[in-house]
């Protein structure tokens, strides 16, 4: 099956099994869902306002999603308890950690990112500046639970773009800077991609939540002084995917990645899926190739196929990750 058709096939299977079901329109996007990520959830009506707070909370819950399969970090997520959360995710309770705090680092993003040595050893996340000392980095590094430098994330962010005007300061120099929506997704994309351990595919992930109704419809404040329809966010499912159709020799790189699937994309009429989708959009093809490829999550709704030991007459055996002799496309691991 050639990648096209794969890709057709993927597509299809998302808009008749998923899309205005569990994704899209008429459901709440997981990052408003508390039944999904506990209290992360950030409240539909204030994302739907672009608050600060609201737009920091759904930027550092997207930004677990790394290293771990989705229905690990969202377990993790609805286990956290409330004052875990605070730590990790509400700019109000960063603010007045960060104006609190006597480390000198934290007088800037650039020296906090440079100096900050929060670290995890044996179990135990501590920092030589001030060992022993309380403070709101090792709490988020304690309750992302992986590497200890982990917790520096939000810190960060807040000291980049919240700190000083907040999103209206950042989206206005944005507007500024170009006129064109699109390239206006893009430069916010590569700013985002300046947080402490933020990489392409989170600062995408974040920029197009907010910027493409196609995926939550009314949540999607920066729309339409930003479009992301055109973003394409490569996770490990959709790189697995990309290399078993790419050319032998061809780089196993981001962009050669976010290339196929802009030459997917452009083999696609999506409105012959909703008519009210736009015919050319990159963004909406990456998400059904993960979803179709992401077995755990598949095997987490309920999925007809588990358990099948034919393949499936619409199925796409190639990318299946039930398929037998199908290439391992169900885990997540950072790109």
């Amino acid at each position: 099956m050639l990648g096209c058709e794969a890709v057709g096939s993927a597509v299809a299977w998302y808009f008749r099994n998923l899309y205005g079901v569990c994704e899209g329109p008429g459901s709440l996007p997981f990052y408003c869902d508390p039944d999904r990520v506990g209290a992360f959830a950030v409240v539909p009506e204030r994302l739907a306002s672009g608050t600060d707070d609201a737009i920091f909370r759904v930027f550092v819950t997207l930004s677990m999603y790394q290293a771990l399969r989705d229905v690990v970090i969202m377990q993790q997520q609805r286990s956290l308890p409330h004052a875990a959360m605070l730590a990790l995710a509400d700019a109000s309770y960063m603010q007045s950690s960060i104006t609190k705090h006597g480390c000198p680092v934290l007088r800037s993003a650039e020296s906090f990112e440079e100096q900050c040595n929060v670290s995890k050893r044996g179990g135990v996340v501590d920092c030589g500046r001030q060992p022993g000392a309380r403070c709101h980095v090792k709490d988020a590094s304690r309750a992302f639970n992986r590497m200890g430098d982990m917790g520096k994330l939000p810190t960060s962010a807040w000291l980049r773009f919240w700190r000083a005007g907040g999103m209206s300061r950042v989206l206005t120099d944005v507007y500024r800077a170009d006129g064109s929506p699109r390239r206006r997704a893009l430069l916010l994309v590569d700013r985002f991609t300046r947080v402490y351990r933020v990489g392409r595919k989170l600062a995408t992930m974040f920029v197009s939540a907010l910027s493409t109704p196609a995926l939550a419809p009314g949540l999607t404040p920066w729309f339409p002084e930003i479009d992301g329809h055109e973003l394409v966010v490569v996770d490990t499912n959709v790189a697995r995917a990309a290399e078993v159709f790419l050319a032998p020799g061809e780089p196993k790189t981001y962009d050669a990645r976010e290339q196929w699937i802009r030459e997917q994309a452009a083999q696609l009429d999506l409105r012959k899926f909703r008519p009210n989708l736009r015919r050319y959009s990159p963004r909406l093809v990456p998400q059904p190739i993960t979803a179709f490829c992401s077995k755990s999550n598949r095997i987490s709704r309920g999925d007809a196929c588990v358990g099948r030991t034919t393949t499936c007459p619409d199925c796409a055996p190639d990318i299946c990750p039930f398929r037998p002799t199908a290439p391992q496309l169900g885990r997540t691991r950072p790109l």
